[in-house]
């Protein structure tokens, strides 16, 4: 096992924007803050998906790795999310996050677009990206494992050859299925922290299987109760994970993230993002092209499920 070994809950966090989309500093450190203070949380994940990093500048994704460092609490750390399609770019990226004051980098696949996602399947490129973060940027590594439905995962042997590195201490297993999961984490839980990562029923039978902890998008929705989740589900109390998982975590995950199978163009950050609006952590749900904002229909649907889950009373839906 590495140095740095993650445990416990990692909520991947949003980016607040404000009705000019710029982003807004206020709600975003209101957010954090209120993430942070959840018990149970080991630190804050942001410029992920659920982030919309995709969206945001260099400038703005440092911006909101420095927030982050702000808002964390003694003990937690800043997991900053590295997004970019070349070696040059991942690594400035991540020397940015360094600069800023994240504690380790979520390595998101270069390989994610149509002329490079082949590449994923091959061990040579993509220890020829690692490598070269690991050297340059020096700060502990998070590697994004996606489904293999993607068209853009790692093959578990890549994997393992990864985690020689000095600097990958962990793996977001976004893998889609407990079968699968079952391979990455047999493979790997004697090497670095697995952290399941999934939005969907699902992620239960992960984290009986085994795991370290996790890093959830969804979770920055109550995360006090994502985290008791993942205690209990580590800790061997199945039953407690199961009830609070069902009660909670079900109503959520189908609400806010479609149960991962959306069936029109909303995606779950505008979902999310309602959801902490309703909760009062920020004012609006606004979000950047090209992700579609949210009809009432929608809206509904986060309120309904928010009050399913018991944290928002029926009378504010």
């Amino acid at each position: 096992m590495k140095n740095l070994k993650l445990r416990g809950l990692y909520p991947a966090t949003a980016t607040p924007f404000a009705a000019d989309l710029s982003i807004d500093a206020d709600a975003l450190r209101s957010h954090l803050d209120a993430t942070a203070a959840a018990d149970g949380v080991a630190g804050l994940v942001v410029n992920g998906h659920a982030g919309e990093v995709t969206a945001l500048t260099s400038a703005e994704r440092e911006q909101v790795v420095r927030a982050a460092v702000s808002a964390k609490r003694p003990g937690q750390i800043v997991v900053a999310g590295v997004e970019s399609h070349t070696i040059a770019g991942g690594i400035r990226e991540g020397l940015n996050a360094k600069r800023a004051g994240a504690d380790a980098l979520l390595v998101l696949p270069p390989f994610d677009m149509r002329s490079y996602r082949l590449l994923s399947q091959f061990e040579g490129p993509v220890w020829q990206y690692f490598e070269a973060l690991d050297r340059e940027v020096d700060l502990p590594m998070v590697i994004f494992e996606y489904a293999d439905k993607s068209g853009c995962s790692y093959p578990v042997p890549t994997l393992v050859k990864l985690a020689e590195l000095k600097n990958v201490v962990a793996v977001k297993a976004a893998v889609g299925t407990v079968t699968r999961y079952t391979d990455v984490w047999d493979a790997l839980h004697d090497k670095v922290s697995v952290l399941p990562a999934c939005d969907a029923p699902e992620l239960l039978g992960m984290l009986l299987y085994g795991a370290h902890g996790g890093l959830i998008g969804i979770s920055a929705v109550g995360p006090e109760h994502w985290a008791q989740v993942v205690d209990a589900a580590v800790n061997g109390r199945a039953e407690e994970a199961r009830q609070v998982y069902n009660r909670v975590c079900i109503p959520l995950m189908r609400s806010l993230f479609w149960n991962q199978e959306p069936s029109g163009p909303v995606q779950f950050m505008p979902m999310v993002k309602e959801a902490l609006r309703l909760l009062g952590q920020i004012p609006s749900a606004q979000v950047r092209p090209f992700v579609v904002d949210l009809g009432d229909a929608e809206r509904q649907q986060v309120a309904a499920g928010l009050a399913q889950a018991g944290l928002l009373q029926p009378a504010a839906v």
